[in-house]
């Protein structure tokens, strides 16, 4: 019965793992989030020089820059996008080591 119970919750998380990489936003997804947060996407600034994206497969984060200094990181999951910093010196430390 026990080796049952593992299959089962075994299959179960890799439907779960499958169904977030499977709605694991892309950059397309970033732009039309931030027109419809902000009124306009990063790249309409004087100063926007990239996004910068680190995917980890299930979600995925987002950090546009303009000139040298970050701008407010969000992580995409689900096609969801949550605030994870304020912008500028708040960069997350934890996504400093995938850089």
């Amino acid at each position: 019965m026990k080796t049952r119970k593992r299959w089962v919750i075994g299959i179960v998380i890799m439907v779960v793992l499958i169904f977030l990489a499977l709605t694991n936003p892309n950059e397309k997804d970033y732009y039309d989030f931030t027109v419809n947060e902000y009124g306009k996407p990063p790249h309409d600034s004087l100063y926007f020089s990239k996004i910068e994206r680190i995917n980890f497969i299930i979600f995925s984060t987002f950090t546009p820059y303009f000139l040298y200094e970050n701008g407010v990181t969000h992580i995409g999951i689900m096609g969801n996008f949550i605030q994870v910093s304020d912008g500028q010196f708040d960069y997350p430390r934890w996504l400093k080591l995938f850089k």
